[in-house]
């Protein structure tokens, strides 16, 4: 495997890109009024925090509040510029216990590590 000086890392293997899939329903409601630069800065801090990597990162599922009061989703970090989080529609609950049992589940189901970062 060959090594490569910083000034000669190859296009795109340091670089935060941006999905080209479009947000759900869920998602478009909650990021719509969010500002598009802290977004960006969450998206760049969830990549560094993925190893350099861009997508879902393994073992980071939430809880969002997409009701008040009412409804609650559950959803993975996502190192991703315009989509810093994925929800799932499958997954929304009338209790906010209830998404946190559901989100631990899926932690548990998928075996995924909670991401450490390699110095």
């Amino acid at each position: 495997m060959k090594k490569y000086h910083f000034d000669e890392i190859p296009f795109g293997k340091e670089t935060l890109g941006s999905s080209n899939l479009p947000p759900n329903e869920i998602e478009k409601q909650a990021l719509k009024n969010l500002d598009p630069e802290k977004l960006n800065d969450l998206g760049e801090s969830l990549f560094m925090l993925n190893n350099r990597k861009y997508g879902p990162i393994p073992g980071t599922y939430m809880v969002v509040c997409i009701e008040p009061n009412e409804k609650w989703c559950v959803g993975q970090l996502n190192a991703d510029r315009a989509k810093p989080f994925v929800l799932f529609p499958e997954h929304v609950y009338n209790s906010e216990k209830d998404a946190m049992i559901a989100a631990e589940k899926l932690k548990k189901e998928k075996n995924e590590p909670t991401p450490c970062r390699n110095i």
